[in-house]
Formats: C-alpha cells, sequence, structure tokens
C-alpha cells in the first residue's frame, strides 16, 4: 500500500512538472494595437473634434473687431495647425495630440480588439508579439462621413510622404 502511495506521488509529481513546463513553452502572445497615423489625421480633421474652423472663426472676429493682437496670434495657430495636420495626413508623424480628444474612449478600444497595448508604430516585436492593425477602430471614435472613409481606405494603397519632401513644400 505504501508503495502504491509512493508511486502514484511520484506520478502526479511528474505530471504536474510536465503540465507547468508545457504552460511556459507556449507563452501568451502580447497583443499590441497598432494604426495609421495618416489615417487619425483625416478622420479628426473631418470631425466635430477639429477646433480649426473656430479658429478661424475667432480670428475673423478679432479682424473685424481691429483686434490685431488677439489675430496675429491666431494666425500664428491656424498655420502651425495647418502645417502640422498636413505633416500627420500625409506622413509618419505622431498624432497623440488628436487622440486626445477621444481618449476616454480608447480602452473600449483595446477591449474590442483584444489588444495589450495601442502604440503607433514600434520599431520591434518579438517572436512573442501579435500585431494587429486597429486603425478602423481608432478612425471610428472620431464619426467619420462616408467621404472621409472613402479617403481613410484610400490611404492603405500610398506609401507615407517622406517628412523632408513635404517640410521642403513649405
Amino acid at each position: 500500500m505504501k508503495r502504491l502511495i509512493l508511486v502514484a506521488g511520484i506520478a502526479c509529481i511528474i505530471l504536474l512538472s510536465l503540465t507547468s513546463g508545457q504552460a511556459q513553452d507556449t507563452p501568451k502572445k502580447i497583443r499590441v494595437g497598432v494604426y495609421d497615423n495618416r489615417a487619425i489625421a483625416v478622420a479628426y480633421f473631418g470631425s466635430e473634434y477639429n477646433i480649426f474652423l473656430k479658429k478661424r472663426a475667432e480670428h475673423h472676429e478679432a479682424l473685424a473687431a481691429g483686434d490685431s493682437a488677439r489675430a496675429n496670434e491666431l494666425t500664428v495657430w491656424v498655420e502651425r495647425f495647418q502645417r502640422q495636420i498636413h505633416f500627420q495626413g500625409f506622413c509618419r508623424v505622431p498624432v497623440d495630440d488628436l487622440l486626445l480628444v477621444v481618449k476616454d474612449k480608447i480602452a473600449g478600444v483595446a477591449k474590442r480588439t483584444g489588444v495589450d497595448l495601442i502604440g503607433w508604430n514600434p520599431d520591434y516585436t518579438g517572436a512573442d508579439v501579435e500585431v494587429v492593425d486597429i486603425t478602423d477602430e481608432l478612425v471610428s471614435l472620431f464619426n467619420p462621413t462616408e467621404k472621409k472613409l472613402e479617403q481613410i481606405k484610400g490611404l492603405k494603397d500610398v506609401e507615407p510622404t517622406a517628412l523632408a519632401d513635404v517640410e521642403h513644400d513649405h
């Protein structure tokens, strides 16, 4: 009887060590959600979140009121914004500032897509990392029109413009 208990105990120990070894051999892949920054820029620009029109209207109001200091301040803002959104919409340029307006919804995207983290453009991913394109899910947070969705769809077939090439044009 003692021998039977001893053999059963050893068998349990062997089985447990085999199962724990198998679990270690197949680690859970980390799922990284990535996106095309250009699509986010296009979605943002056509959304209710875009403050460009409001700032441009404020600029016209300042000019009409003769407030040249405010008009100059807004001129600088408008020019900088246009330049940045242009870079974001055509090149590989971060759009973290644009995602701020929907930051409270991003965790929901992560949950729906089953990703562990969301990042723009990883420089390296190891074998234990699965990259998942979540561009469309992030774009949807901006409630794009059908026209904007068509523009965004067209981006997928076009390589981003080199930043130096766009900078040269300005």
